[in-house]
């Protein structure tokens, strides 16, 4: 199987694709954190993630994991808004008897974090000329830093993994 992953990266390396997701993402934070790219806001403590919420996290270190997850998608996804990453962090809310909907997550968080992935260098804009010659952004993207930080710590999640078995 291993092998396998091997013949369909195109560089020969190892890629955030290679590692399951939950693993990476405890990774990426933890390294977010001992690096200190993202800076825990005083309103982290007590912030909800979305509004169908009743409580905020248990966890005091979310919100590395939640901008771990944000680099995460904008990897998959190679380009992504605000609210987009608001609806893939959105869930359903339970509305007593009457049929569940879909609610979206928290917009604040989510621009919080990507503004603290960009200062850190490695989230960036995506900006294009228009036939007017205005400049639109059109939403944000990994930078090469970014890319090259993710894929490392894959390697060595996919090196750990292979030790272990």
């Amino acid at each position: 199987m291993e092998q396998h992953l091997a013949l369909i990266n195109s560089r020969g390396g190892v890629t955030v694709k290679d590692v399951p997701a939950k693993d990476f993402i405890e990774a990426f934070a933890k390294h977010l954190k001992k690096g200190n790219k993202i800076k825990m806001p005083e309103w982290a403590s007590i912030v909800k993630t979305a509004a169908y919420k009743d409580l905020g996290p248990y966890d005091k270190d979310w919100l590395y994991t939640r901008a771990a997850a944000v680099a995460y998608q904008l990897y998959m996804r190679k380009k992504c808004g605000v609210n987009g990453l608001r609806r893939h962090f959105g869930t359903k809310v339970r509305r007593g008897t009457r049929t569940n909907t879909h609610r979206p997550a928290c917009g604040k968080n989510i621009r919080y974090c990507l503004k603290q992935l960009e200062a850190a260098g490695l989230v960036g804009l995506i900006t294009f000329l228009s036939d007017d010659g205005t400049t639109l952004t059109m939403g944000k993207s990994l930078t090469r830093k970014g890319t090259t930080d993710m894929d490392r710590i894959a390697t060595q999640l996919k090196k750990e993994s292979r030790k272990q078995n």
